[in-house]
């Protein structure tokens, strides 16, 4: 019996929206990549003679992983998205809300075990016995500002922190999460206002302070503040996607018009990317087009949300659903993994001039592949062997329900 090839006709379901796990893990995937790229220094020009009669020679992908840091954003907005689609279904559809203590208890049990486990390793096993800090008070002052989620704001948590440079995406999230049910609950009431207020305070932010300290701007760039316009179209996304969704089926005109609008995304993005590249000022460039490519990002999820099933199969295969099972692990690993391979010559190098810059393409090649390997490896064991079994015994534990059945 043959497979259905499309689904016209059916619900579109907003619990589980499929789309999101492909999206998710190509952002890490693009991230890990610019990270092992500016180490590596390998540079994706391929050669397609076989495309000379259509004037193509060289296919330069180079201006991917040069701008990879971009799908922070992406990562940041998809949270956002997440976060917001049980109030959606709660506003538009009447289903009932997770509790605030469990979506606290929730997020914790998310977060906090692989993240943990992280500094303690780094700590214990990297930092102290390699000595790397100057001071027992940079020491202390980088720990306590990565347990109180507060290292954007330390000199020495941030630009000097020993701990993981990529952790810095964790303080902004559990920031938003301290304020997200307050915000969500605004949007629910009052969703333009809400979205113009987030919006107009990141662009204040940017514009009358992070443009003000253009020489300074390093320490403005990536502050909870100026990603407060992101979160707010991950919020609106998914307000759209619901009211959408719950008004309609699947219609096949609507998923072709969708699928080219979401290539048509794919196209603009390469397109200001590539202008990103040639930036004289990259960190400003970013600060400035933030919001429009968060708009352009919100716009892509949306059209896969309802593209062609074929289309929607590129993002919700097996493949993406394991990538995405173990992309929050990917992310907090494969930057310090790499940078330490590189730091203890494995692959073994010779001299003092890293072979990368020396353009030692074996040795290059040997990292590239062996950073790849090592991270995804490393998010795998921690996610099925730490993360999960961690939060299920998390999610368990309800010291307030065991008080309350003693009571009775």
């Amino acid at each position: 019996m043959l497979k259905r090839t499309n689904d016209y006709g059916v619900a579109i379901d907003t619990r589980h929206v499929d789309v999101l796990d492909g999206i998710r893990a190509i952002a890490i995937l693009i991230v890990v990549w610019f990270h092992i790229w500016q180490q590596s220094w390998i540079i994706p020009r391929l050669e397609v003679e076989w495309l000379k009669p259509l004037g193509l020679t060289t296919l330069d992908l180079d201006w991917i992983p040069r701008t990879g840091y971009q799908m922070v954003d992406m990562m940041i907005l998809l949270s956002g998205f997440c976060l917001f689609l049980p109030y959606a279904r709660n506003k538009i559809m009447g289903e009932p809300l997770l509790e605030l203590g469990k979506f606290y208890k929730k997020r914790a049990a998310r977060i906090l075990p692989s993240y943990w486990f992280c500094i303690l390793v780094i700590l214990f096993l990297f930092a102290l016995p390699l000595k790397e800090y100057g001071s027992s008070e940079h020491m202390w002052k980088d720990l306590l500002s990565h347990l109180t989620f507060t290292h954007t704001y330390v000199q020495e948590g941030c630009e000097l922190t020993k701990l993981n440079g990529a952790l810095w995406t964790l303080a902004i999230e559990v920031q938003f999460y301290c304020i997200f049910p307050f915000l969500a609950k605004c949007f629910c009431k009052k969703p333009i206002v809400t979205y113009s207020v987030m919006v107009l305070l990141s662009q204040l932010y940017i514009y009358n302070g992070a443009m003000e300290h253009v020489d300074q701007i390093g320490k403005w760039l990536n502050q909870l503040p100026a990603f407060l316009g992101v979160y707010a179209n991950g919020m609106l996304g998914a307000y759209l996607f619901v009211a959408i969704a719950n008004s309609r089926k699947r219609e096949k005109y609507t998923a072709i018009f969708s699928t080219i609008l979401a290539v048509f995304c794919i196209y603009l993005y390469g397109f200001m990317m590539k202008s990103l590249t040639v930036a004289v000022n990259t960190n400003v460039w970013y600060l400035e087009k933030r919001f429009v490519v968060s708009v352009l990002f919100m716009i892509f999820i949306l059209a896969c949300c309802f593209s062609v099933k074929c289309f929607r199969r590129i993002f919700s295969n097996c493949v993406m659903v394991f990538l995405s099972s173990i992309s929050f692990n990917l992310y907090i690993w494969h930057q310090y993994l790499s940078v330490k391979l590189k730091e203890f010559r494995i692959p073994y190098w010779e001299g003092e001039v890293p072979p990368n810059q020396t353009g030692d393409m074996v040795w290059q090649w040997k990292y590239f592949i062996l950073c790849w390997t090592l991270s995804i490896a490393m998010a795998a064991a921690v996610t099925y062997l730490l993360e999960r079994p961690i939060k299920r015994l998390w999610m368990k534990a309800s010291p307030i329900g065991k008080l309350k059945s003693k009571i009775k």
